[in-house]
């Protein structure tokens, strides 16, 4: 013991203090570091959640791409049904159409020779549809009375025929065509002059 200096005794006695130091410095440290290390792991806890949010918006939108390809899927399919039914329709309608036109076509040649034959019939004098021949007809045509002195002479005007000049005159339309016997009712002409026998 005698043989240590106040040195060593000075050092000794701050020994202590220096580790105390020390240990604050350290402790200090370790509750950076804890704090440090607390705060990183709510940063990547938050992170965390964003990714896992992330995650789910892309699983919905997945979710939604996949319903979404479904839905246009059935309306392809619809569309490619209507394609189809659509097209039948107009080949029905184009074949309907078709067989019109083969009727009308039938018809109008029909029609056409029936008029051909008629107008050939009539060139050679006989009478289309004859009606009954009227009492006041058949006595002329035997001679008993004279249509001279009761027919009078009537000009033909628009929308005139047989029928409302039948009615005017209070004549039958035989009479009308005996009387005229050079003149086709269904070609009156405006200005045409037609006798009308027995007006009255």
């Amino acid at each position: 013991m005698e043989n240590l200096s106040s040195a060593d005794l000075d050092t000794s006695s701050k020994t202590p203090l220096f580790i105390g130091i020390a240990a604050v410095i350290i402790a200090v440290i370790g509750v950076w570091l804890g704090w440090l290390g607390f705060s990183k792991a709510n940063d990547l806890e938050a992170r965390n959640a964003e990714i896992s949010g992330a995650a789910e918006s892309l699983s919905k939108l997945e979710s939604s791409v996949h319903d979404n390809s479904e839905m246009l899927r059935k309306a392809a399919g619809k569309i490619a049904s209507l394609e189809s039914n659509l097209g039948t329709v107009t080949k029905a309608i184009e074949k309907d159409v078709a067989d019109v036109k083969r009727s009308m076509r039938s018809l109008a040649m029909q029609a056409g020779t029936a008029l051909k034959k008629a107008e050939a019939l009539e060139k050679e004098g006989v009478q289309i549809a004859a009606s009954p021949v009227s009492p006041l007809a058949a006595q002329k045509r035997k001679g008993n009375i004279s249509s001279t002195p009761s027919a009078t002479s009537h000009t033909i005007a628009a929308g005139d025929t047989y029928g409302k000049l039948s009615t005017k005159y209070k004549v039958g339309v035989n009479d009308l065509l005996d009387a005229n016997p050079g003149v086709d009712p269904r070609r009156l002409r405006i200005g045409q002059k037609i006798i009308v026998p027995g007006a009255q």
